[in-house]
């Protein structure tokens, strides 16, 4: 936003060396800032391809464990103990803040059960099927991992975009402006000054009080 029209003042000079003081102040907290983001992205860019390697590991090892289970029970065997098995996950959310950026971390409890807590028999599943579901169940906790670390990569990723934008209205429009203002006052200040002093002088030469008056 432009700066309004000054006049060439000594306070409205003060004026904008306190703002351009100020906006020097913000400035580095902006980069203070930003370089914080930065190594907070670094970190989750790391649980980020963490969790992504754990994923596919588990989600691997959950499909060979459904295919042995399908070749011992057959198809209806597994959705069978699969429909006793089904239920609702609790999830909630946390507010979390991280340098000014608020964000959403989900939270959640009792992914992987115990095998007496899936609501089925024991004597109507095999191991196989025990195995399959502690494996899928793995694999749904590393998925909500996965959820949680890049939706906080995305949110960290956009606030970094936010925070150079303005750090480049500081450096690139703000303080170019305020520095041209202040040059224009103080040179227009200088230069008010000189024609004062001439006038003094030519006023003084006028009613004898120059060097060259005489006694």
């Amino acid at each position: 936003m432009p700066l309004e029209p000054m006049s060439p003042t000594r306070t409205n000079l003060l004026a904008l060396k306190g703002r351009e003081r100020a906006a020097r102040e913000g400035l580095s907290l902006l980069r203070s800032k930003r370089e914080a983001l930065v190594r907070e992205l670094f970190g989750m860019m790391e649980q980020a391809v963490e969790t992504r390697d754990l994923f596919t590991d588990t989600l691997q090892a959950a499909m060979r464990a459904l295919a042995v289970s399908m070749s011992l029970e057959g198809r209806a065997g597994v959705e069978s103990a699969a429909f006793a098995a089904r239920r609702d996950i609790p999830l909630w959310v946390e507010d979390k803040i991280v340098w000014g950026v608020r964000f959403q971390d989900i939270r959640w409890q009792g992914i992987v059960r115990s095998a007496d807590a899936r609501g089925y028999a024991f004597s109507g599943v095999s191991s196989a099927t025990l195995a399959a579901s502690r494996e899928f169940e793995k694999a749904l906790e590393v998925v909500l991992r996965v959820v949680s670390v890049e939706t906080r990569l995305k949110k960290i990723g956009a606030e970094i975009s936010t925070t150079t934008r303005r750090v480049n209205a500081f450096t690139e429009v703000v303080l170019p402006e305020l520095l041209q203002r202040i040059r224009g006052i103080r040179l227009a200040l200088e230069e008010r000054e000189r024609e004062d002093v001439f006038r003094m002088k030519r006023f003084k030469k006028r009613n004898g009080e120059g060097p060259g008056a005489r006694g």
